[in-house]
């Protein structure tokens, strides 16, 4: 049986992880993986489908989706399809995911709670769901903490490495830096400490940084990132077998998986607690 997984990009190390995952699984027992290139385009989505409703594969799993709820339940209605990793709000569809809101308020307070006051947000706006869960997460950790909310320290330039440089090089224009960063993906928070780097600026000394997703370059880049830590192969893992579950019966339950995230501490943030 074949299995066809949906990635919107090929770019980002974080979805190879899951892919490893959903093949890990599919691999005993006994299922083909293909894979495909969206490129975050709705048309390439619905030609996929297609696929699938014309029986050239047996399943699909997206890792992302530009298609609405409504869309998504329908098609998962009648066909094996799991969502990983990306949620698609109100999509009657199995998933996986991680608490995306409450792991971006716990890197905030992260920060804050290590002395940091003035937290400014790399964010990608509403581009995926997740970037929407993400920033209400930091605006809860903000109130909860005492410390007003302020949209002139929010950039939304999206999730990549030139996204974050990008956030960065806005911020330089600013009256005055940042205590700390929090960037809503890893290759933005490793984009920004390029510029900042570039500039001058100690990313961990002179201004912190927390990212979110604990890619394998956020371990090795100068100086390692301080992450949100995704569980990468867990999530793909899951996704096979939430999707198995649905090619032996496509009527069983849509199960919502939410697997644990936690804070991978390095050397990007400036623990100050630990000076006092």
């Amino acid at each position: 049986m074949k299995i066809l997984v949906l990635a919107p990009t090929i770019s980002n190390q974080f979805y190879s992880r899951i892919i490893k995952g959903i093949q890990s699984v599919a691999e005993e027992s006994g299922y083909h993986i293909m894979l495909a290139v969206t490129n975050a385009s709705r048309d390439a989505e619905l030609e996929y489908i297609e696929m699938l409703q014309r029986k050239l594969v047996d399943g699909i799993i997206f890792l992302h989706s530009t298609l609405s709820a409504q869309e998504l339940s329908e098609f998962a209605a009648s066909w094996p399809m799991v969502l990983a990793n990306e949620i698609v709000k109100d999509a009657e569809i199995p998933l996986v995911t991680i608490d995306n809101q409450k792991a971006a308020y716990e890197a905030t307070r992260f920060l804050i709670d290590n002395g940091h006051r003035t937290v400014a947000l790399a964010s990608a706006g509403d581009l995926y769901y997740s970037s929407t869960l993400r920033r209400q997460g930091y605006i809860d950790a903000l109130s909860d903490s005492g410390i007003p909310y302020d949209p002139n320290l929010v950039t939304n330039e999206g999730f990549s490495f030139n996204a974050g440089r990008r956030s960065a090089e806005q911020m330089l224009q600013w009256s005055k830096l940042p205590d700390a960063v929090f960037a809503v993906a890893d290759s933005v928070a490793i984009g920004m400490t390029s510029v900042f780097h570039q500039n001058g600026i100690e990313v961990g000394k002179d201004i912190s940084i927390i990212g979110f997703d604990n890619n394998q370059i956020a371990e090795y880049y100068i100086p390692s990132i301080t992450t949100v830590s995704q569980p990468q192969l867990d999530i793909g893992q899951k996704a096979m077998e939430l999707l198995m579950n649905k090619l032996e019966d496509l009527s069983c339950e849509n199960r919502h998986i939410v697997l644990p995230h936690r804070i991978e501490i390095r050397t990007s943030v400036k623990l100050l607690k630990s000076e006092a």
